[in-house]
């Protein structure tokens, strides 16, 4: 048994950490005055304090009573555990009263004490709302005629709240009562009904409960753990424990939109995060009434661990039009051997063009330098807010500094969202800031890279592509990266790819080539330059019709020949309104041209 409260322990901390998790107690604590009658206040308060539930259910409460000293016991135990005390009077007793009480960490937001029907002594319901469960306590009749009409009052009360409603208490009802088997019908029994409760020395009965109100549709919580304790002296009756897990509602399982990612003539990436871990998949068509079903599948398994998914549509026809909706399924509970499922959301439907294998028209947006500024981006989408385009590439230092996963995720989110990502592909290339903060390595499974690497070249129409990471912009022993980067090795794995890029037959068989980087190869005004040392004989005497760059803050036009290169470099603005910029790339019959616009007017129209 030590090895099983230990456990409990050690659940209680794991657990607290996770917002939809919660720990509660239901507990007939006998006013306090143990099996021997030995009135001890401290003792109920440190059964409760060992095991650190959010709340407690606690029946035959007094207030005031001469036979508990004239204490307001609801309250003391309240102060004793740091807990919000609500109380519920059931009959007088004396000068003082006999009830029920529920101790809660969170302060309830209402509060309701409805009488039971009952024909012996008076009972009540105590119903407490809180910011994500409702919480009631409730102590039944002896008289087991008297239970169905409490059991009508129950459910009509829970059916009330859109919440996972939760009850528990000293029902006095067996687990083969009528009660019990109609509480069933709306009710699940989280409690173990095979574990006596009563009495506390030698239980042979059990009269607790813990349950939630399912009503006809997902169950809304599920339990991850429930326990009697051993506990022989303190009361009549031993309380029971359970970790609940409560599912995460419908309007909440998704809260942003997808995005595309790595498009091609013949695939798509949909890439979305859910709020809590969900079973997900994608439905899509060539219209949205006759879909297929795609999920993510790896070595056979779908990817239930995480709140991100990306999900491939493979086997698509180029130049056509498809129409998705992204699906999930809480997953309330997964274990080895039990699965609960919560509620189920679906999208509207998107759609997306895939690009053309031989087209010769298209439009991209290239961005670069955002760095969380919304007054620098606002004004960047006020300047191209008329242009129909194909693709969006944001071209470093856009989503900066990622100190943890809610961040990262919602630095995407304003960018994408705002440019439609979950009908136009976007590309994040990686700057040095993206680089930076904590979370910066999580960045990858945020982002569909293509073949999962931060590099590489693709061709749309008549046009190849080539992305470069150029990593920090100090050497790898910089005190500012303690030793834990090797851009050394990852720009060498490049020169890899460069040389087998640049005798390929896409690249040598394209009408026009395009290089981009958010460090520039070309053009960079910093003091370290590894990526012109290694990369630059190979990429200078290349028939790359324009390279992008960014970086240095300072938008210019180098027209050829900048460090040697034989095409034109064009370096981004900065993160300031008056000094950024935003480059539209077109091509027209298979002729690029391409423009930057800034506040001040037209930077560059320029046919390339």
């Amino acid at each position: 048994m030590k090895k099983a409260l230990a456990t409990v322990l050690i659940l209680a901390t794991a657990l607290s950490a996770v917002a939809d998790n919660i720990r509660v107690m239901t507990y007939n604590v006998r006013h306090c005055a143990g099996m021997k009658e030995d009135l001890n206040l401290e003792r109920t308060a440190s059964v409760i304090e060992k095991y650190g539930p959010d709340f407690v259910a606690l029946q035959e409460m007094d207030s005031c009573a001469r036979r508990s000293q004239n204490v307001y016991q609801a309250e003391q135990l309240g102060i004793r555990t740091l807990m919000h005390s609500t109380y519920a009077s059931a009959i007088p007793l004396g000068s003082g009263s006999y009830g029920i009480a529920l101790l809660s960490k969170e302060r309830p937001l209402n509060v309701k004490r409805l009488p039971m029907p009952s024909t012996d002594e008076d009972r009540m319901l105590l119903i407490c709302e809180f910011k994500n469960c409702v919480v009631a306590c409730t102590h039944l009749s002896l008289l087991e005629r008297e239970h169905n009409a409490s059991c009508d009052l129950i459910m009509e009360q829970a059916a009330l709240y859109d919440k996972p409603f939760i009850i528990m208490g000293d029902w006095n009802s067996h687990p083969d009562s009528p009660f019990i088997k109609r509480m069933k019908e709306r009710f699940v029994i989280l409690s173990d009904t095979k574990k006596a409760t009563y009495p506390a020395d030698k239980p042979n009965e059990c009269i607790d409960y813990i349950a939630v109100y399912k009503g006809t549709g997902a169950q809304p919580a599920a339990c991850d753990g429930v326990w009697v304790i051993n506990d022989t002296v303190s009361s009549d009756h031993r309380p029971i424990l359970a970790d609940l897990i409560l599912k995460t509602p419908a309007n909440k399982l998704m809260t942003t939109k997808p995005y595309l990612q790595d498009p091609r003539p013949t695939e798509m990436t949909v890439m979305f995060q859910t709020n809590s871990v969900c079973h997900t998949w994608v439905e899509y068509g060539e219209d949205s009434l006759n879909t297929q079903k795609v999920r993510a599948l790896l070595d056979g398994q779908e990817l239930c661990y995480r709140k991100d998914n990306r999900i491939r549509l493979t086997n698509l026809q180029p130049d056509h039009r498809y129409y998705y909706r992204v699906c999930a399924v809480g997953l309330t509970k997964k274990r080895a051997y039990e699965t609960v499922f919560g509620d189920t959301i679906k999208t509207r439907f998107y759609s997306f063009r895939t690009p053309m294998e031989s087209t010769k028209d298209f439009t991209f947006l290239i961005f670069n330098d955002i760095h969380q500024k919304q007054s620098v981006y606002d004004t960047l989408l006020t300047l191209v807010r008329d242009i129909d385009y194909d693709l969006c590439i944001f071209n470093g230092d856009c989503l900066p500094e990622p100190v943890d996963y809610d961040q990262a995720v919602s630095m995407i989110h304003k960018c994408a969202d705002r440019l439609n990502a979950a009908e136009k592909p976007v590309i994040f290339i990686r700057g040095n800031h993206e680089i930076r903060n904590f979370y910066s390595a999580g960045m990858h499974d945020l982002i569909g890279y293509r073949n999962d690497l931060t590099y590489g070249a693709f061709t749309w129409g008549n046009t190849r592509f080539v992305m470069l990471d150029a990593g920090e912009d100090k050497p790898d022993d910089h005190r500012e990266y303690s030793g834990l980067n090797d851009f050394t090795s990852l720009r060498q794995d490049q020169a890899g790819f460069l040389r087998e890029e640049l005798a390929s037959k896409a690249f040598r068989k394209a009408a026009n080539r395009v290089l981009i980087s958010h460090i520039p190869v070309f053009g960079n005004d910093d003091k370290y330059r590894p990526c012109l040392e290694l990369w630059g004989p190979m990429l200078k005497d290349q028939p790359f019709n324009i390279a992008f760059g960014a970086h240095t803050h300072a938008l210019k036009w180098h027209p050829k020949g900048v460090d040697g290169c034989r095409f034109p470099v064009l370096v981004g603005g900065a993160p300031q309104v008056n000094r950024c910029a935003v480059s539209v790339l077109t091509s027209r019959n298979g002729k690029l041209h391409v423009k930057t616009l800034t506040t001040k007017g037209t930077f560059l129209d320029q046919d390339l």
